[in-house]
């Protein structure tokens, strides 16, 4: 029998070995696999919180400001931070929707991800699929289209990040190879402009009426806090620790690394929807992000325990020992 394109995705090592394991009660996951259906409920309610803190943002800057200029200014920061945040946020379920995790029908999974997040995030979901499924087929190597990690996590990359550089230069290589030919092309423009009118157009009309606090806080989460987060987000994720910073990983395989972050507020902020259980979600990508728990709960009471553990960190500890490294 031949694979489906869902099991394609699967590292093969990996999904085999957790396909074999056995629990203390005698269970394989593969038993255990049909009962983890995604819960919706919680899919939905953490969708409506990044576009309820977009909502809070524009509310609470223009009633500041109302109340009083000085203090609209101070809360600039903590505007564009949330900004940043509820955007990466959002980002992340268009990954949840390009595993048609969004809604148990697909095409109805495609349509919800198309009409609430690719006019804010400039991409369609079928476009970011293509890219996605990419990189879990070739992680790791050359040819994986996801590629932050190529790079060291220097300060030249922080740098470039917060200044959203690499955003356009991801942006752009995802373009290409996100779209297979011309006739996809236009349909993604449209896109990218509906985001780039969305973004512009607010920022425009918050500074035509003199709502500068608002406009400042969300050109700053979008060309400053967002491009910061998806790019040291998927570093942290798959950059090894002995990945050397002289050599040019879109030559020579990087090898695969994943890692799991935990709970917490930090991995809830930076690892939403799954991204904290990343491993797991490599292992077995059409798996909702609201069942890794229930995985990582089965997978510790068997023979992958060990492996789990050694793979366990944080994002501060990974941090600190990858710009280490660059330096």
């Amino acid at each position: 029998m031949n694979p489906s394109p869902e099991d394609a995705l699967r590292a093969p090592e990996d999904a085999a070995a957790m396909r074999r394991a056995v629990d203390s009660g005698g269970r394989r996951y593969q038993d255990l696999r049909p009962a983890l259906e995604p819960r919706f409920g919680v899919v939905y309610r953490d969708l409506a919180l990044g576009w309820l803190v977009l909502v809070g943002v524009v509310a609470g800057l223009v009633v500041a400001r109302a109340f009083s200029p000085a203090l609209a200014g101070l809360l600039v920061p903590i505007g564009a931070l949330a900004v940043g945040l509820a955007l990466h946020h959002l980002f992340l379920f268009l990954h949840e929707a390009s595993h048609y995790n969004l809604a148990r029908d697909r095409a109805r999974n495609d349509r919800l991800a198309n009409a609430l997040l690719a006019p804010l995030l400039g991409q369609s979901v079928g476009q970011y699929r293509r890219i996605h499924f990419d990189h879990h087929r070739f992680l790791g190597t050359t040819r994986d289209p996801e590629r932050s990690y190529f790079e060291p996590l220097s300060a030249g990359f922080v740098l470039r990040s917060l200044l959203g550089v690499r955003l356009v230069q991801a942006g752009l290589q995802r373009f290409r190879h996100g779209t297979a030919g011309p006739g996809q092309a236009a349909p993604e423009l449209g896109f990218v402009a509906a985001a780039a009118v969305l973004h512009g157009g607010l920022v425009l009309i918050s500074l035509a009426t003199g709502q500068w606090p608002l406009a400042i806080a969300w050109a700053a989460g979008v060309g400053v806090v967002l491009p910061f987060l998806s790019s040291v987000r998927q570093t942290l994720e798959h950059r090894s620790a002995e990945a050397r910073s002289d050599v040019d990983y879109a030559a020579v395989d990087h090898g695969e690394t994943n890692r799991l972050f935990g709970e917490g507020l930090l991995p809830a902020l930076v690892g939403g929807a799954g991204f904290n259980r990343h491993l797991l979600h490599h292992w077995d990508p059409q798996l909702s992000y609201t069942r890794l728990a229930d995985l990582e709960d089965f997978l510790r009471d068997t023979e992958l325990a060990a492996k789990l553990a050694a793979q366990r960190t944080t994002y501060a500890r990974t941090f600190s020992q990858l710009f280490g490294a660059a330096r």
